[in-house]
């Protein structure tokens, strides 16, 4: 497989104003993102408890879901991307989405400073 056939299988926790766009970047630009990073990043889930937002951004509603369980154990997700901020619920979704095996990507600098 080439670099350019490599896949990797991405899930979104949180989608608010970041979370959304970053869901929206993901499917919107995908080949771009492809083109210039390599692997082809692919959006398997949004996590969240309300979906109003993704709903209104025009997302698959086939990506939306609220168990995380699920996405945590699903093979196809190689990265969770954590993005629902404060320092208690991330911090156990970040911790949880480690002991999977996932990669995890944060922009939480709360939750870094607090416990990095």
């Amino acid at each position: 497989m080439t670099e350019s056939e490599a896949k990797l299988g991405v899930a979104v926790v949180g989608c608010g104003t970041v979370g959304g766009a970053v869901a929206t970047i993901l499917t919107r630009d995908a080949e771009i993102l492809t083109e210039r990073f390599g692997p082809r990043l692919e959006l398997r889930h949004v996590v969240d408890v309300d979906f109003a937002n993704a709903e209104q951004l025009g997302l698959d509603e086939s990506l939306l879901t609220s168990d995380l369980d699920t996405v945590l154990a699903d093979a196809s997700v190689e990265a969770v991307v954590e993005l629902v901020g404060g320092t208690t619920l991330a911090k156990d979704i970040i911790a949880r989405a480690l002991q999977a095996g996932k990669h995890v990507v944060t922009a939480n600098k709360a939750l870094l400073a607090h416990y990095g």
